[in-house]
């Protein structure tokens, strides 16, 4: 009889433990949609910049300068690119090293291994952001045979098996594939994510009409629960937009896309620290201010928005006069 008991009470304190551990995982992406996301962008263009062509030490170093200074910037996230063009900066079952951060070939360390240690040692969250299907400027890049939805969900497996990254990213290109395609491997990724206990979002382009004539079904992932668990839309515009610099164009568009978020999904802003100071008949705001971010922050805020994410990690390491006001503000 004893023996029984104790049998029991060991099952039972499995199980416990089981639970406990499973759900942990669910907690932490809770926690993590609740937080105020202060993020930046690193992405392969960046990395072309201060990471590309170095040796591990040089590398590292490098890499732990930007999360040095993305934390005294008040950041408490970095969205690395990992699979930019059909191909990564991670040793891959099923991508060839990246072309475009790697020069292509083996580096002779793990980047991405080193990466999440370096970030994590500056109490950052590090992201891995990926394009899922490497398309860019109209076409796939590399071996387009790649781009699969089965080789995007294994490729989500692998990095989340190996690397201990806060969630998955992806940006704002997609093929003309269709929606229903499109849908089937994000609620697939989500799917995934969910299992590892990690967080899953997207960054589509921030004109909503945009992205739905390319198949990012928006209007999908923001009504119905299973696709994304964050989605912080690029909202590139000032208010002080058009000839006349008189459109409101960045409250106009943070509104739509609160509007479209009928399942109350957390939401980001990504803004463009990027422009800060340009001249543009265009969007003449960016010129005209320097306070830009922080109106565009606190009207998202004031909408329900839960942080940013800010493009890019070269304009927080060499930013211009006025980038470095737009960040002074923006605190």
């Amino acid at each position: 009889m004893k023996r029984t008991a104790k049998r029991v009470l060991a099952l039972v304190v499995m199980c416990a433990l089981l639970v406990s551990t499973a759900n942990f995982g669910f907690a932490k992406k809770e926690a993590f949609a609740a937080n105020n996301m202060r993020g930046v962008w690193l992405s392969f263009i960046d990395q072309q910049s201060y990471l590309r062509g170095k040796a591990k030490a040089a590398y590292d170093e490098s890499f732990r300068s930007i999360c040095r200074t993305a934390a005294s910037r008040g950041l408490n996230t970095i969205f690395v690119h990992v699979r930019s063009h059909n191909d990564a900066i991670y040793p891959s079952s099923i991508y060839p090293w990246s072309s475009q951060m790697l020069n292509g070939t083996d580096p002779g360390f793990d980047p991405l291994a080193d990466m999440v240690a370096i970030a994590h040692e500056n109490g950052l969250a590090i992201h891995a952001w990926i394009n899922p299907y490497g398309y860019r400027n109209g076409v796939i890049c590399g071996d387009a045979s790649l781009a699969t939805n089965e080789n995007i969900i294994a490729g989500v497996k692998e990095i989340l098996n190996k690397y201990a990254v806060d969630g998955i990213h992806f940006d704002d290109y997609f093929p003309p594939i269709g929606a229903a395609n499109i849908n089937s491997m994000v609620s697939s990724v989500h799917a995934v994510c969910a299992q590892h206990g990690k967080v899953f979002g997207i960054a589509p382009q921030g004109n909503i009409d945009n992205c739905i004539a390319s198949g990012a079904d928006v209007r999908t992932w923001l009504s119905t629960p299973g696709y994304v668990d964050y989605i912080a839309p690029q909202i590139y515009w000032t208010d002080n937009y058009g000839a006349a610099g008189t459109t409101t164009m960045s409250s106009t568009r943070l509104a739509a896309w609160k509007n479209l978020n009928k399942a109350g999904i957390p939401m980001y802003v990504g803004m463009a620290l990027y422009r800060a100071g340009s001249a543009s008949t265009s969007d003449p705001g960016w010129s005209m201010n320097t306070n830009n971010l922080a109106t565009q922050s606190a009207k998202a805020q004031s909408l329900g928005y839960t942080g940013y994410i800010l493009y890019n990690t070269a304009s927080i390491m060499a930013p211009n006069a006025a980038m470095q006001q737009e960040l002074a503000n923006l605190r």
